[in-house]
């Protein structure tokens, strides 16, 4: 059976291998965070103590991340995608006990959101870097686009899973099943054939090998500006804090509701995804990604002011629409300005402006609606939003115009200076 060419990449045994195994891993991993999020609300009542949980979470990437991909240079990534991924099993089985003996108390949540972002800030680089090694070149554009599938899907399903299985079984069986899911990856790397990754080039240290990764990022002429609208979105979107807050405050819904409300991002998510499988290669990547930005922003408005449950999951529905197309072509010309020695690090730097900057964005919406309240504080996130892709878009022709063969344009790689 011959695949469309937007699924060709599965052709090949160890990508789809590593595929399905990302897919069991990240609806785990989703049904988790929907879990802590319900939990941490449930045992605090407080927007604050909420987005602390972010902040304890935010820390380890920030600080962590660009190591964490220079290292992802170097390594063989499986090993430490096998490290990344048993560490894990045993912080969420860890979770399950406390709740399921009645322990938990708020700052285990912190501690042990702590140490799963300082393991994820060497599994995010080492995780998008590896499946290039398992496809040929020609075949990458379409793996970029399969492994976005694997987030909507984890957005989708994780979500809606969590609620359920906190509303039937109880509040620590998403834990428990989540520490099942990273088996789905562990087995899948077990399996895969491809043989380790050998890092070229002159042996340096890991220090000098950041410093070279921050400035081939800085000489891109792109990059910079990815990345800024990746630390905007990031710090000003949404989140899990943010419905969480408005299911039970706003909309007066439990967490089967909440559940729904987070797949209905989820959902419009994937089905943008797919049109974009469907539709093939899009030439205008830096227009499009500027048009879905700025409908990103007039969705998160519009949910902001809404009262109504149903009307809710519509907007939501559209901004995991828009979320997908503004995210796809962010992701493609980042790939596009990445060689393969620069990988790790390139993709450490968008896991910095992304999961840490998105953690410490839970901040941001805990004391701007403790401030101002849901609706005003989170209608001027989405202002923040809408304002930074119109000021790109007017000062920056080159993003603008962005178009697949500007591929040429991207700065060679810069040597790193012995450290």
């Amino acid at each position: 059976m011959r695949l469309p060419a937007g699924l060709s990449p599965l052709r090949h045994r160890d990508f789809a291998l590593y595929w399905v195994g990302q897919c069991v891993s990240q609806v785990g991993s989703f049904i988790e965070m929907t879990a802590t999020t319900y939990l941490l609300y449930a045992i605090t009542s407080s927007p604050v103590l909420l987005g602390l949980g972010g902040l304890t979470r935010a820390v380890p990437i920030l600080t962590l991340a660009l190591f964490g991909g220079a290292l992802a240079d170097r390594v063989d990534r499986k090993r430490l995608l096998m490290f990344t991924q048993a560490s894990q099993v045993l912080t969420s089985l860890l979770l399950g006990t406390l709740v399921v003996t009645g322990s938990i108390q708020f700052w285990h949540i912190y501690v042990i959101g702590f140490i799963n972002s300082t393991l994820a800030a060497f599994d995010a680089p080492a995780r998008n870097s590896f499946y290039p090694s398992l496809i040929p070149r020609a075949e990458f554009q379409n793996a970029v686009a399969l492994s976005s599938v694997i987030f909507r899907l984890s957005t989708l399903l994780g979500p809606a899973i969590a609620g359920i299985l906190i509303a039937t079984v109880g509040p620590a069986s998403p834990f428990f099943v989540n520490a099942a899911s990273y088996f789905g990856l562990i087995g899948a790397l077990l399996l895969i054939r491809t043989k380790a990754f050998a890092a070229t080039g002159p042996r340096t240290s890991l220090r000098s090998a950041m410093r070279g990764g921050l400035q081939y990022a800085m000489r891109s002429p792109v990059l910079p500006l990815i990345l800024g609208t990746e630390a905007v979105l990031s710090l000003f979107g949404h989140n899990s804090a943010l419905v969480t807050i408005f299911a039970r405050d706003v909309l007066h819904v439990g967490p089967e509701g909440l559940g729904l409300l987070l797949s209905a991002v989820g959902a419009g998510a994937i089905v943008g995804t797919f049109v974009l499988i469907g539709t093939g290669e899009l030439r205008r990547k830096g227009a499009i990604m500027i048009f879905a930005g700025l409908l990103y922003a007039a969705a998160l408005v519009a949910f902001s002011f809404s009262t109504s449950f149903a009307l809710s999951i519509a907007v939501l529905f559209v901004l995991g629409f828009a979320d997908s197309f503004w995210g796809a072509m962010r992701n493609t010309i980042i790939q596009l300005a990445a060689t393969d020695a620069f990988r790790g690090r390139i993709t450490s730097l968008v896991t910095f402006t992304s999961r840490g900057l998105t953690n410490t964005g839970q901040i941001e919406t805990g004391g701007i609606i403790a401030a101002v309240g849901p609706a005003v504080g989170g209608a001027i996130n989405g202002i923040v939003i809408g304002t930074a892709v119109v000021l790109i878009a007017v000062r920056s022709r080159r993003l603008r115009d962005f178009t697949s063969s500007a591929q040429t344009d991207i700065a060679e790689p810069v040597a790193p200076q012995p450290g």
